[in-house]
């Protein structure tokens, strides 16, 4: 898998390990962005035992930016009483909106499994 491919190409596990933005190297930072960790299989906490390396990637930052009026006007409402509490709109939050390919791998028994919608390909404020 391309997972695999990326790998080989990069240097050891140990300097490789840690969290990367694609916004750390020369953008601001700032608001929702894919981000990307390399981790075992089994690092994931799904019940896989797998010596088996993966680069996982995420959403992440902030959303504030993305509120329509439609958001800020219902929380103004909220916050002035014409509206009850419970209609408060749920903030925009950082999320997936696209994934990447499944995950084929091992595990540490030698069977073979796949992993759909395991890692994130694009971000937005949803």
């Amino acid at each position: 898998t391309r997972h695999r491919r990326a790998k080989k190409r990069g240097p050891p596990a140990q300097k490789r390990r840690g969290v990367v933005g694609q916004r750390a190297r020369g953008g601001r930072g700032q608001g929702c962005a894919l981000k990307q960790v390399q981790l075992n299989v089994t690092d994931l906490a799904l019940g896989y035992r797998s010596g088996e390396e993966m680069i996982f990637r995420y959403c992440a930052g902030p959303c504030r930016k993305s509120e329509t009026n439609y958001d800020k006007i219902l929380s103004n409402l909220v916050q002035g009483k014409r509206l009850p509490p419970k209609d408060r709109p749920a903030q925009t939050c950082c999320r997936p909106v696209a994934f990447d390919d499944d995950l084929s791998f091992l595990d540490d028994n030698l069977i073979y499994h796949t992993m759909r919608k395991h890692s994130a390909r694009k971000c937005a404020c949803v």
